[in-house]
């Protein structure tokens, strides 16, 4: 196994603000998989959905974590939704799934202003069929897990700060390894 952080998670859990405050608390770099795809193919995550499909979306995942796996050492990865479905996503690092309620979820990206949270997630489009993505995946967010992070009503920060006690209790931080 690789020695990284990753962040798996629904879509609007916090996933990306969350490797943002494990860095600022551990000096580590954090990358986030979405942001690099959207670099790949010039065009946001929603465009690339509606012009490519899903079906070769998860496929530049598999390449992105393929390449993870090689190249990455030492960064905290933030991911997005579906990205725990890669093949290898136990062994690109220790893998933190931010586990909450759907409810929370959709009520968070619903504050947002404009409704842009929601907008930009394909995925997120019709919200009965976001519940039920949520509740088919939920098994298996745990399953492709080292560690389950309870973060319904958490701020990222308090989060953050749990996964580096983890990490420095088993001498997983950098340095530690």
């Amino acid at each position: 196994m690789k020695n990284n952080i990753i962040i798996t998670g629904f879509m609007g859990v916090g996933k990306s603000r969350t490797a943002r405050a494990l860095a600022a608390a551990t000096g580590l770099f954090a990358i986030d998989t979405d942001d690099l795809i959207e670099s790949i193919v010039h065009c946001s995550i929603r465009t690339f959905f509606d012009t490519q499909g899903e079906p070769a979306f998860r496929a530049l995942e598999q390449q992105l974590a393929n390449w993870l796996e090689t190249s990455v050492e030492n960064t905290i990865v933030s991911t997005g939704g579906g990205f725990f479905m890669v093949n290898n996503i136990l062994s690109l690092g220790h893998v933190f799934f931010l586990d909450a309620k759907f409810d929370t979820i959709h009520k968070r990206l619903r504050s947002q202003p404009s409704g842009e949270q929601i907008a930009k997630r394909p995925l997120f489009q019709d919200p009965d069929q976001a519940r039920q993505r949520y509740l088919d995946r939920l098994p298996l967010y745990r399953k492709n897990a080292h560690y389950v992070i309870p973060a319904n009503g958490r701020e990222s920060s308090a989060i953050a700060l749990e996964i580096k006690d983890i990490l420095q209790s088993k001498k997983l931080l950098p340095g530690q390894f």
